[in-house]
């Protein structure tokens, strides 16, 4: 069973309104992309530094990577067959219908673990018995180019 760093959609929301309001405000029309890029944009910084960002992300990768397929286009069925990221996995650090709540999440997550964890780092905890996920294990995963 997946129990370990669940995200929940009252820790998230108050932020991810901030979000829409901030963006909104200044006329942004995709919200959503803009965090993408924001996103992006930060993992070719640290790229340049070595380091692999979306490793960094360790189990909310397989929930961003879903939310930038689907904005991108991409559909459900093509994203699990591209990835072949467990569902199980993606849906357990979705929050369902707040992408952004989700994305902000995954940002929180990768910043606590950057100060602790060793950069690079492909084996994550999904729960406190051992089971894990590797992302190395995932060829298809979104990658930094380093």
């Amino acid at each position: 069973m997946i129990n370990k760093f669940l995200p929940t959609l009252e820790k998230f929301q108050p932020t991810e309104q901030q979000y829409l309001q901030y963006f909104n405000e200044r006329g942004e029309k995709d919200v959503l992309g803009r965090v993408i890029s924001n996103m992006k944009g930060t993992a070719e910084i640290q790229a340049s530094q070595g380091v692999d960002t979306w490793l960094s992300y360790g189990v909310y990768l397989p929930a961003v990577e879903r939310i930038f397929a689907l904005h991108s286009g991409e559909n459900e069925k093509d994203f699990y067959n591209r990835t072949q990221y467990p569902p199980d996995v993606v849906e357990a650090y979705t929050i369902p219908q707040h992408d952004i709540a989700t994305l902000i999440a995954a940002d929180k997550y990768s910043r606590i673990h950057q100060q602790n964890i060793a950069v690079n780092t492909s084996i994550w905890p999904l729960n406190d018995l051992g089971l894990t996920i590797d992302l190395q294990d995932f060829p298809q995963r979104l990658k930094a180019n380093i």
